[in-house]
């Protein structure tokens, strides 16, 4: 029996030039195709990953890394923030108080969160003071009734540092039927901007004056621990290892906690089904690209009737038939993936300067701000794509060379 080499005769069939023209074009688009719709995928997801990236960092400036708090009163809070801040992988803990309050200007209201702070401690846990627009966090004192905004909240209420404005507390006295508000004058201290919808509309206050306004006792009856984490992705754990310690070392108090992915979870799932979404359609382009490597090898195995006869009556067998044509619809598959990959990487490190150049180029002043679009990498992404192309091109190669595979050598001889 003749040994057959596959990879030779594939490679044959798809750089011959003489008789394979129109075969060669095809095979050509087919790799195009699978080219430019990995390449755009691996740019895609890039982007997506760095728009969620500043997403989830503009996010956790106002949201905690982690929350740890307690149901019913929190006594021991402050010793509990000590021995959190000596745990590894916390970086520092920040007690705050949470309310829903109604602030009132001139006939403008507005419902929002307002929390109760320790400015030297919030400033270890958070970057609130790297994005005051005016003022500082420093201004807040207890006592002092100062209040910081953030920007849409301040725009909606027509505030600037400075002025006055009402803060109106609901309590409820008695039965859930007799609701008082509480109404107590603040003094703008300060507006900070975050540049993102959550956490704009938050207003700040020294945890002493929230005590005072939900008329607590002692703070520990509404306190909350924010923690700052060294790998915000390992968060969930640094709260399970805050529980732990916590119940083993000060127990009596019902210890509960939650990290950002939980409590922002809405917004991150949708970030990630969206991501998602965007790849499956962009999956399309390679289905397309696989759909051309099918019509080239049903081109190649009717034109290599002959051929394919020659070879099953020297000795080759039905297996040996399917695998030549299965390679040569791979090494499309395989030219096509690695080069968008190789070419999709490149444009997406150097993003910056592309949109730079397109902005120099084609784009009037300040219509597209392409060259501020940050992008991140994650070599998941990319070999995933590239392992569902090379899925996608190896499957299209299937009916092809099973076709071929059936091909009987009497009937095409016949007339040769």
């Amino acid at each position: 029996m003749l040994k057959i080499t596959p990879l030779f005769i594939g490679l044959r069939y798809i750089l011959s030039k003489k008789d394979n023209r129109v075969i060669s074009f095809t095979s050509l688009i087919s790799m195009t195709g699978l080219t430019l719709g990995v390449l755009v995928i691996v740019i895609v997801l890039a982007v997506f990953n760095g728009a969620q990236g500043e997403q989830r960092e503009r996010t956790l400036i106002t949201v905690p890394h982690a929350d740890i708090y307690t149901r019913g009163d929190f006594p021991q809070w402050q010793q509990a923030a000590e021995l959190l801040s000596q745990q590894s992988g916390i970086a520092s803990v920040s007690p705050y108080i949470s309310l829903e309050a109604m602030l009132s200007k001139n006939g403008i209201h507005q419902v929002t969160e307002v929390k109760g702070i320790i400015p030297e401690a919030e400033i270890q846990t958070s970057t609130i003071e790297d994005s005051m627009l005016q003022g500082s966090l420093h201004a807040l004192a207890a006592g002092e009734r100062g209040i910081i905004l953030g920007r849409r909240l301040a725009n909606a209420l027509r505030l600037l540092p400075g002025d006055s404005v009402n803060l109106i507390v609901p309590e409820l006295s008695g039965s859930a039927s007799n609701l008082q508000l509480n109404m107590h004058t603040f003094t703008v201290s300060g507006i900070f901007d975050v540049q993102f919808s959550i956490g704009s509309e938050l207003a700040l206050i020294h945890l002493d004056d929230s005590v005072e306004l939900l008329d607590l006792n002692n703070t520990g009856e509404a306190v909350r621990l924010r923690l700052k984490v060294d790998n915000i992705f390992n968060a969930a754990n640094s709260v399970a290892t805050s529980l732990s310690l916590l119940r083993n070392e000060l127990p009596g108090a019902d210890y509960q906690g939650e990290d950002w992915s939980i409590s922002e979870a809405s917004l991150f799932n949708a970030l990630k089904m969206e991501k998602i979404m965007t790849w499956f359609m962009l999956m399309m382009i390679v289905a397309i690209g696989a759909f051309n490597i099918i019509s080239t090898l049903v081109m190649v195995v009717s034109e290599k009737k002959a051929d394919i006869a020659i070879l099953r009556t020297m000795g080759a067998g039905e297996r040996t038939v399917m695998a030549i044509f299965i390679v040569q619809g791979l090494l499309v598959g395989v030219s096509g993936t690695v080069l968008g990959a190789i070419l999709g990487l490149v444009i997406a490190a150097n993003f910056g300067f592309i949109g730079e150049l397109l902005e120099l180029l084609f784009i009037p002043d300040g219509m597209f701000m392409l060259s501020i679009i940050e992008t991140d990498i994650q070599s998941s992404d990319v070999t995933i794509t590239c392992l569902f192309a090379l899925l996608i091109s190896f499957l299209a190669t299937l009916y092809p060379a099973w076709k071929a595979s059936r091909i009987h050598p009497a009937e095409v001889l016949r007339y040769e």
